[in-house]
């Protein structure tokens, strides 16, 4: 009896905490040197991170000549293939147009300039573009600006800064949806099998 008693007030626990939002603000500057950010806002301020990936030994993965560089190839070719599973990209997008609606923006600003080798190519490109400043800038409470840069310097400059807020219950119940669909199990299964032939 206590044992269901204490199963069941630790998914109330769980279910709970997962109802409390959260907010995730990014932050990216490429004038300069890179910068990039990701940060965890959790209990209404209370405790924040940053959420960075872990630097990784080059030098040891690096010993071996060729190697990396086909089984990069290999691992490209197979993530396409797997893409191609039957209803996984239906379900992915369905997925993150979920996850999507569950997010609040509370902020949101870029500030960019794209430069292409070709100068024409960067004109054609602007030309696409224009258009789409002038209606996110009528539509859209944020102010984003994507501009054309001839200075041959840099493909992208400039900063995007985010800031949203969702609940962690949306989310969790999107992808367990996602994870346990018919298509996204197939993709495990051949996820699987290719790295059980790659042990062998």
């Amino acid at each position: 009896m206590w044992f269901i008693v204490a199963i069941v007030s630790l998914a109330a626990l769980i279910i709970l905490l997962l109802c409390i939002p959260v907010e995730l603000v990014f932050r990216a500057n490429t004038e300069g040197r890179p910068k990039f950010s990701l940060r965890l806002i959790l209990f209404f301020g209370l405790f924040n991170g940053d959420l960075r990936p872990t630097a990784h030994r080059s030098e040891e993965k690096g010993v071996s000549g060729e190697k990396p560089v086909s089984n990069r190839w290999q691992r490209i070719k197979f993530a396409l293939e797997v893409l191609q599973t039957k209803g996984l990209l239906k379900q992915l997008g369905n997925f993150m147009m979920r996850t999507y609606r569950s997010m609040k923006v509370r902020e949101f600003a870029a500030n960019l300039k794209v430069d292409l080798d070709n100068p024409a190519d960067t004109g054609l490109l602007f030309a696409f573009i224009a258009p789409v400043n002038l209606l996110s800038n009528y539509f859209l409470p944020y102010p984003i600006k994507i501009e054309p840069s001839f200075t041959g310097e840099s493909f992208v400059t400039g900063y995007v800064n985010a800031r949203v807020k969702l609940m962690p219950i949306q989310v969790v119940a999107s992808a367990t949806g996602f994870a346990f669909s018919v298509p996204s199990l197939r993709a495990a299964k051949r996820l699987v099998l290719y790295r059980w032939k790659r042990k062998r």
